[in-house]
């Protein structure tokens, strides 16, 4: 089974750290993933394994910074997990793939919390935080995701409107 990570076009160094860690392939192992493809964007220096971990766990790593074709790593994933940007979030639900979504706060506004959190409520993805994210991945609670209407030609906003005031 397959992980992919991915940051978008900038960097996300606390993400990239976290799945860097052991805890997290630790993690990855006891789930039955096999696999870890990291886009790491401008963090190549927190895409740093520790040495011995891709082999004690038996998960293999492959990291680059950018790709022209990221729905090809996106349609091989048993599991997503990506920064809150919305192309990332709506690229994972239209491929029906069950995302873990992890908000960037350095950025200057809280967009990506606040369409995480409604998509969340929703229960179409979840949202971790980077030091929880080994434990989410735990929980298994990705197995348990409501699928995304594919088809919905809707803008996103409307659908978020519809969403929270659901859940209000």
């Amino acid at each position: 089974m397959l992980v992919y990570v991915t940051v978008g076009s900038t960097g996300f160094d606390a993400l990239v750290s976290a799945v860097c860690s052991e805890e997290f392939f630790r993690t990855l192992a006891d789930r039955g993933f096999h696999r870890l493809i990291v886009q790491y964007g401008s963090s190549s220096e927190a895409f740093d394994l520790p040495k011995t971990v891709s082999g004690q766990y038996g998960v293999s790593v492959e990291g680059f910074s950018y790709t022209r074709m990221p729905q090809q790593y996106v349609e091989q994933a048993d599991l997503i997990i990506c920064h809150a940007g919305t192309g990332s979030i709506l690229e994972a639900l239209h491929a029906g793939k069950p995302a873990i979504v992890v908000p960037n706060h350095e950025l200057m506004d809280s967009h990506q919390s606040e369409i995480s959190l409604e998509l969340a409520a929703a229960e179409y993805l979840l949202v971790s935080e980077p030091d929880q994210l080994a434990r989410v991945v735990d929980s298994g609670k990705y197995m348990g995701l409501v699928p995304y209407a594919h088809a919905d030609p809707r803008p996103i906003g409307e659908i978020l409107d519809e969403e929270s005031s659901r859940t209000k």
